[in-house]
C-alpha cells in the first residue's frame, strides 16, 4: 500500500485508470485519476453518470469485447492525451463546484439565492467531441498555432487587446449582439450587483458553419479576451486538445474539415472557474465525380486498381490499397474516405498506405456483379481529390479455382538475386496465400519452417536449401546504412544452408509482397487473385531496405533507407539537403544525371499521364507529368445542305473513337472559300471550301469541293485556233 504522499505519483505513473468494479465504495479514486490527467476505462455503472462521459474523458464497457476494443483504442497516445485533458478539466470543475457549494450551504438563511456564489455561472463540463477514429486518436479539432502539451499554463493573465478598428470597444459588447459571448455573472458574491466589478469573456466566436472561401489565406481568425478586475484571473483558448496562442487577444488557427470545437477556459487562482464551448463546422469544397480535383494542390490518390478500365476479379476477399499525398506530404486515414456501393468502409490497416478489405458478393455461381468504389482524400487547406473505380465480381464457390499467380524467391540484399521463380500456381476462393507460398517453396527445393498454421497466424521463419545461400555479400552502401541504423552486421558463417530471422542482423527475416506491396497482415490473412505476383524477399532492416517498412512502426535509427534496387544492383538514393544526405550524412558529389524513363500512367485524349525518371548513377528519381494528348479528330468529308453555302461534317477521334458533328455556312463565316480552279471550254473547274468548328472545345476543320462545269465556249485567236484547248474554228463550223 502506497503512502498518502505517494498516491499522486502512482496515478501519474500510469496511462489509463481502469476499474472493473460492479459496486465501487472508493468513488474518490475516479476523481483522483481524472485530476491526474488520466482517461477512465470503467465498467458501465449508474454511479458513474456525470463522471464518465464515453468518448469525452474515457470509455465504458459491459462485455469483454467492448473492453478489448477500448484497450486497443487507448493505445493511441494522442487519444489518451485528449481524453486525459478533458478528464482533468472536469475534475477541476467538480472540485471548485464542491468547494463553493459548501460555502453556500454555510451562509445565513436570510442571504438571497441570487447573491450566492456561482449563481448563473456555466459549470457544464467541456464537451470535447470524440474522434471519428479512436484507433489513431484523431482530434475533432484542427491545429492551433501553439504548444498543446496538455499541461495547464502558469502564465500571466492574457491582456485585453488595444482598441483598434478590428477590435470592438467594450461598450460594443453590451448591445446583445449574438456574435459576442459575455458572462455577466458576478465575480464576487459578497457584493451587490451595482457595486461589484464584472468578469466577462468577450469574443466573436459563435456556433456556425463556414466555407473555405470565407477563410483568409486558408486560416480562421477570431478574437477572445477576458475583462476582469482580478489580477489572478486569465483566459485560455483551446482548439480540440491544443492550446491556441495569440497576440493581443487575436488568434489565427488552421481548421480541420468537419467539426472544430473551441474551448474557452477562465482560470482564477490557477483553477478553472468557467468554461465555454463553440463549434465551427468547416466545409471545404470537396471534389466529386464532376470535379475530380479541388484546390491548387489537390492530393494524388494511388490504388491497386486500374484508372482507365473496369477491374475483373473472382476474389471475394479483395483488398484495396490507398495511398494519398500532395506537396505537403502523406495524407492519413482521417482525411481519406472509401465507399463501396455507397456504404463507407471504416475498417482498415496500415499507415501511409491503407488497406481496405472489400467483401464482394453476387447471387449465384456464374453471376457477375458490378461494384463501385469511391475514394476521397483532402487536406486542411481546401484541397481535395476524388477517384472512382468499378469492380466486376465473377462469383465462384468456396474452394473453386479463381486463377493463377506467379511467385519468386528474392535474396537480392545479399547479392544472391532471384533464387527461384515460377508461375501458374492455382489459387482457390477463400484459400489464404500461405498455402500457395508453402507449395511453391517445396516445389523448388526450399522447404520452410513457420509458426502458427496455414490458416491462422502463419509466419515464415526460415527457408532451407543446401548451399543455396553461400556467396552472400552485402553491398557496401547498404552496409553503411545498416550501421547508421544501429544494426549489428554479423559474419555470414553458418548461413549457407538456411536463411531466416535474425541472420546477419537483428532486423533480418523474410517478408512477402503482393504486386510490389507489402500487406500489413500475415499470409494466412492474405487472399490472392488471378494474375497476382508474390515476392518472398529477404530483408536485413525490418523491411526498410526492400521498401516494406510501415512508417508508423519503424524500428532503428533511420526512418527509411537511401537506396533502391535496379535489377540486381544496389543504387544509393540519397536525400541531399544543402549538399548532404539527410539520412546517411554522405556529401553530395556533382555528376550529370543519366535519366531513364518509365511511363507509370499513360496519357489519354483528356487526362494527363505520368512518368518516373530514375538516374542510373545516383538512383535519384523524379516524377513528371505527360500532357493530355488531345483528340485527333478526322473527317470523312462534308455533306452539302446547300451546295457552296452550307454543309455538315462528322468527325471521329483516331485515338479514343469519340465523335461529333459540326455545321458550317457562308452566312456565319464558318464556311470559307479556300481555293478555286476556273472551268474552261472543255475542262471542269472546282471551288474548294474550308469548314471550321468546335467539338467539345477541340477545334476541327475539313475541306469540301463544288464542281464548276466546263463552259464549252472557245477562245479563238487570229489563226482560228482556240487558245485554251487548240480546237480549230473550222472544226466547229464543220460540226
Amino acid at each position: 500500500m502506497a503512502a498518502p504522499e505517494r498516491v499522486a505519483d502512482c496515478y501519474k505513473a500510469g496511462d489509463v485508470f481502469v476499474s472493473a468494479s460492479r459496486s465501487e465504495t472508493q468513488g474518490l479514486t475516479y476523481l483522483e485519476a481524472m485530476a491526474s490527467g488520466l482517461p477512465l476505462l470503467c465498467r458501465e455503472d449508474d454511479c458513474l453518470k456525470g463522471v464518465l462521459s464515453p468518448g469525452e474523458n474515457g470509455f465504458s464497457y459491459t462485455t469483454e469485447a467492448g473492453f478489448s476494443a477500448a484497450v486497443r483504442a487507448l493505445q493511441s497516445a494522442a487519444l489518451r492525451r485528449r481524453l486525459g485533458t478533458a478528464a482533468q478539466a472536469l475534475a477541476l470543475l467538480a472540485a471548485v463546484l464542491g468547494s463553493m457549494l459548501l460555502r453556500a450551504d454555510r451562509m445565513p438563511a436570510d442571504v438571497a439565492v441570487a447573491d450566492r456564489p456561482f449563481q448563473g455561472v456555466n459549470l457544464t463540463p467541456v464537451p470535447l467531441k470524440p474522434s471519428d477514429s479512436a484507433a489513431e486518436g484523431a482530434s475533432t479539432g484542427g491545429t492551433g498555432e501553439g504548444e498543446g502539451n496538455g499541461q495547464e499554463p502558469q502564465e500571466q493573465p492574457e491582456q485585453k487587446p488595444q482598441e483598434t478598428p478590428e477590435t470592438p470597444k467594450k461598450e460594443e459588447s453590451d448591445g446583445g449582439d449574438k456574435d459576442k459571448e459575455k458572462d455577466d455573472a458576478p465575480a464576487d458574491g459578497d457584493k451587490k450587483d451595482d457595486e461589484k466589478p464584472r468578469m466577462q469573456v468577450v469574443t466573436d466566436l459563435t456556433n456556425k458553419t463556414i466555407a473555405f472561401e470565407e477563410l483568409e489565406n486558408g486560416k480562421f481568425s477570431f478574437y477572445a479576451y477576458l475583462e476582469s478586475p482580478e489580477e489572478v484571473a486569465y483566459l485560455q483558448v483551446r482548439l480540440g486538445n491544443t492550446r491556441c496562442s495569440g497576440s493581443n487577444g487575436r488568434f489565427t488557427v488552421t481548421l480541420a474539415q468537419g467539426e472544430n470545437i473551441f474551448t474557452l477556459l477562465v482560470y482564477q487562482n490557477g483553477t478553472v472557474v468557467r468554461s465555454y464551448t463553440k463549434t465551427i463546422v468547416y466545409r471545404a469544397a470537396m471534389a466529386d465525380e464532376d470535379n475530380k480535383t479541388v484546390g491548387d494542390d489537390p492530393p494524388v490518390i494511388e490504388t491497386n486498381l486500374p484508372d482507365d478500365a473496369d477491374y475483373d476479379t473472382s476474389n471475394a476477399n479483395f483488398v484495396l490499397t490507398v495511398h494519398a499525398y500532395n506537396s505537403q506530404g502523406t495524407i492519413y486515414h482521417n482525411h481519406i474516405r472509401v465507399m463501396l456501393d455507397g456504404k463507407e468502409i471504416t475498417q482498415y490497416t496500415g499507415s501511409e498506405t491503407l488497406e481496405y478489405r472489400l467483401y464482394l458478393t453476387a447471387g449465384a455461381v456464374g453471376d457477375v456483379s458490378k461494384h463501385t468504389v469511391e475514394i476521397w482524400a483532402w487536406d486542411d487547406r481546401g484541397n481535395s481529390a476524388y477517384k472512382k473505380h468499378v469492380i466486376n465480381y465473377h462469383f465462384k464457390e468456396e474452394g473453386e479455382v479463381i486463377g493463377s499467380v506467379t511467385l519468386r524467391l528474392d535474396a537480392t540484399v545479399l547479392g544472391l538475386g532471384i533464387l527461384a521463380e515460377d508461375s501458374g500456381y492455382e489459387v482457390k476462393q477463400g484459400q489464404p496465400a500461405s498455402y500457395v507460398v508453402k507449395e511453391f517453396l517445396e516445389d523448388n527445393g526450399f522447404p520452410a519452417s513457420y509458426s502458427g498454421s496455414l490458416d491462422v497466424g502463419f509466419y515464415l521463419q526460415r527457408i532451407r536449401c543446401s548451399d543455396a545461400f553461400s556467396g552472400a555479400a552485402i553491398p557496401e552502401e547498404l552496409q553503411t546504412l545498416l550501421t547508421l541504423d544501429g544494426l549489428t552486421v554479423r559474419q555470414p558463417e553458418g548461413y549457407k544452408d538456411s536463411l531466416g530471422e535474425f541472420d546477419y542482423t537483428q532486423g533480418s527475416g523474410w517478408m512477402c509482397a503482393v504486386n510490389g506491396y507489402y500487406p500489413g497482415r500475415g499470409l494466412s490473412n492474405v487472399f490472392l487473385g488471378d494474375g497476382d505476383v508474390v515476392t518472398i524477399a529477404f530483408t536485413l532492416a525490418y523491411g526498410k531496405d526492400i521498401g516494406g517498412a510501415d512508417a508508423a512502426n519503424v524500428r532503428g535509427n533511420l526512418r527509411t533507407y537511401c537506396g533502391t534496387w535496379l535489377g540486381d544492383r544496389y543504387i544509393p538514393h540519397h536525400d541531399f539537403v544543402e549538399g548532404k544526405c539527410s539520412i546517411c550524412g554522405k556529401a553530395e558529389e556533382a555528376h550529370e544525371h543519366q535519366w531513364t524513363e518509365e511511363v507509370t500512367r499513360e496519357a489519354t485524349c483528356t487526362d494527363s499521364g505520368e512518368k518516373t525518371l530514375t538516374c542510373g548513377e545516383c538512383g535519384e528519381t523524379k516524377t513528371e507529368s505527360i500532357p493530355a494528348l488531345g483528340h485527333d479528330y478526322r473527317s470523312g468529308g462534308v455533306v452539302w445542305e446547300q451546295e457552296g453555302e452550307s454543309c455538315t461534317a462528322e468527325f471521329t477521334c483516331t485515338r479514343c473513337g469519340s465523335s461529333g458533328t459540326i455545321h458550317a455556312s457562308r452566312a456565319d463565316g464558318t464556311l470559307m472559300e479556300n481555293g478555286r480552279v476556273e472551268a474552261t471550254c472543255g475542262q471542269d473547274g472546282y471551288v474548294s471550301y474550308l469548314a471550321v468548328g468546335s467539338i467539345g472545345g477541340t477545334q476541327v476543320r475539313c475541306e469540301g469541293t463544288v464542281t464548276l462545269p466546263a463552259t464549252g465556249e472557245h477562245t479563238y485567236n487570229e489563226d482560228g485556233v482556240c487558245s485554251v484547248c487548240g480546237r480549230k474554228k473550222d472544226e466547229e463550223t464543220t460540226e
